[in-house]
C-alpha cells in the first residue's frame, strides 16, 4: 500500500481508483483493518488531516496491543539471541537434503534443529501456512513447548519469510548482533549470520526492528542494514530483489563485478575472487532464474565480458 494513498482516503482526499485500492488493501489482512480504524480513530481526535507521521505513531500502538509489551523491553535469551518477530511449531519439510537434529530438553519437550546443505536452499511450511525460503548452509530450529500462544524459531543464514497473519500468536524470532523483528503477518527476506550485517529486506506488509533498544518500522520496499556498534542503514529495494529466494531468481541492478560476485557467493555459499582486470567490466542489470551455477556464470559472462575458471573445488575467478 501506498501510504500517500491511506492518508488521501482517512482525510477524505481519494479518488475512485485509490478508493478501490485502499479496498483491496483492507481485503488482504486483518491488521490493515485496524490500522485503518486508529487513523480514522486518530484524525477525529485531532480534528485535521493526517501526516505520514502519524502512520508510524498508529503502527506503534497497534504493535504493542499485539505483541503486549514493546519489543525494547524484551528480555535477552540465554543464547545471545534477541526477540524478532517470527514463528513456529512443528514443521512440515517440503525438500529433500535436510539435515535434521531432534534434542530432548525436559520430558516431552524437544527442540527440532533444520539445516540446509552447504550447497543446496531449502524450503519449510510451517503449521499455521507460513512458508520459509533457505538459502545453503541455513538453519533454524524451534521449542516444541511453543507454537500455542506464541509462534517461535532461532534462525541462522538466509531466508524469505511469507508469514501467515494471526493477531493471537505472535511470530517471533530470534537472531544473532541483538537484531529483533517484530512481524504482523508479511513477507521479507532476512540475512544474519555471525561477523556480518544483518538485512532485513521488507517485501510486503510492515516489520518492526530492534537494534540498540530503538525501533525502526519497515514498510514495504525498504531494507535495513545493521552492524553491531553502527547506525542502522536505511534504503530501498524493489520486491523482486527482496522475494529473491522465493522465486528462485537472481536479481541485478546496475552491479558492478564485485557486487556480482559477492551476490553469487552468497546464493551458491561459494567463494568467489576477482581479478583487477575484471573490475572494469561493465555493470549488469537483470533478472536470471536458477538454471545452477554453470548455467548463471555462462549468462553472466555473455551479457558482461566477464570470464570465470575454478581456481579449486570451491573457489572461483573472474578475470
Amino acid at each position: 500500500m501506498n501510504w500517500d494513498i491511506l492518508l488521501k482516503h482517512v482525510n477524505h482526499e481519494s479518488n475512485e481508483a485509490e478508493t478501490r485500492e485502499v479496498e483491496h488493501w483492507l481485503s488482504e489482512q486483518t491488521e490493515n483493518k485496524y490500522l485503518l480504524d486508529y487513523l480514522q480513530k486518530r484524525k477525529e481526535q485531532v480534528e485535521e488531516p493526517l501526516k505520514q507521521t502519524d502512520i508510524h505513531d498508529q503502527w506503534v500502538l497497534l504493535l504493542d496491543r499485539i505483541f503486549e509489551t514493546s519489543p525494547v523491553n524484551k528480555p535477552k535469551s540465554s543464547k545471545g539471541y534477541w526477540l524478532m518477530g517470527i514463528a513456529a511449531s512443528l514443521l512440515v519439510i517440503t525438500s529433500l537434503g535436510w539435515l535434521y537434529h531432534v534434542h530432548k530438553i525436559d520430558g516431552a519437550i524437544q527442540t527440532i534443529t533444520l539445516t540446509t546443505p552447504d550447497n543446496r536452499r531449502g524450503r519449510v511450511t510451517l503449521p499455521d501456512g507460513s512458508e520459509v525460503y533457505l538459502a545453503p548452509d541455513s538453519k533454524l530450529s524451534y521449542n516444541t513447548a511453543f507454537g500455542n500462544q506464541k509462534r517461535e524459531l532461532h534462525f541462522t543464514g538466509e531466508a524469505f519469510f511469507n508469514v501467515k497473519h494471526n493477531t493471537h500468536s505472535p511470530f517471533i524470532v530470534y537472531m544473532a548482533n541483538h537484531v529483533a523483528v517484530n512481524v504482523l503477518g508479511t513477507s521479507f527476506n532476512i540475512y544474519s549470520r555471525n561477523n556480518h550485517p544483518t538485512e532485513v529486506k521488507v517485501a510486503s506488509g510492515l516489520v518492526g526492528v530492534v537494534t540498540d533498544k530503538q525501533t525502526q518500522f519497515l514498510k514495504a520496499g525498504q531494507q535495513l542494514a545493521y552492524e553491531p556498534g553502527k547506525q542502522p542503514m536505511l534504503k530501498a529495494v524493489v520486491h523482486n530483489d527482496a522475494a529473491a529466494l522465493q522465486n528462485e531468481t537472481l536479481y541485478f541492478k546496475n552491479n558492478n563485478t564485485a557486487e556480482i560476485a559477492e551476490k553469487l557467493q552468497r546464493w551458491y555459499n561459494i567463494s568467489f575472487r576477482v581479478s583487477t582486470n575484471a573490475h572494469k567490466n561493465p555493470r549488469f542489470s537483470g533478472e536470471m532464474k536458477d538454471d545452477g551455477l554453470n548455467n548463471v556464470l555462462q549468462g553472466l559472462c555473455y551479457a558482461t565480458g566477464l570470464k570465470y575458471r575454478y581456481t579449486d573445488t570451491h573457489t572461483i575467478l573472474f578475470y
